[in-house]
């Protein structure tokens, strides 16, 4: 299980020296770029996790939130629009993220994985169908920096924030 924590900055060093031994990712989240034109996107060559906003006006409703590992993001917007996509009318737009480790590590599919089913189960977008009741992942802690839409800052574990809290409140 995971929980909702207020914004605020962490650095790597402060970060680990609360939880040494817990897995930690930075998201860098860059767009919104209009999903007609995303492909063509730096970011869309790499892997990590994105997001797809239905845009109205100023307002924005988080869609989506998926990952791209093994296969390419066209790959995937295109299985997108076949599966959902065409069903959403009105201006839509990508933020890619991508997911780093500040902590050391390497990167695997099952870490972007557990990143992206905790962004899931804390959203709760409504074209995803999976983690959106559960999560099953290993205990992580998540901070999401950059163009972030809707999304929240920071996400982890309960048991960190009381930990999480106090630390911060000590360096105030």
């Amino acid at each position: 299980m995971i929980l909702l924590l207020s914004s605020f900055w962490l650095t790597t060093r402060f970060v680990s020296s609360i939880i040494p031994q817990m897995d930690w990712f930075k998201i860098e989240w860059k767009g919104a770029y209009p999903i007609e034109t995303a492909q063509s996107k730096l970011e869309a060559s790499g892997f990590g996790v994105y997001a797809i906003y239905k845009v109205t006006g100023r307002a924005s409703k988080l869609l989506y939130i998926g990952e791209v590992y093994w296969q390419s993001f066209a790959r995937r917007l295109q299985q997108h629009k076949r599966e959902w996509l065409y069903k959403v009318k009105g201006r839509l737009v990508i933020c890619f993220g991508t997911v780093g480790f500040p902590q050391g590590g390497r990167t695997s599919h099952s870490k972007v994985l557990d990143v992206k089913s905790a962004l899931i189960y804390i959203h709760k977008p409504p074209f995803n169908k999976a983690s959106k009741r559960n999560y099953f992942g290993r205990d992580i802690l998540i901070l999401n920096l950059g163009k972030i839409g809707t999304l929240q800052t920071l996400i982890c574990h309960p048991e960190l924030k009381a930990l999480l809290i106090k630390a911060i409140r000590k360096t105030r």
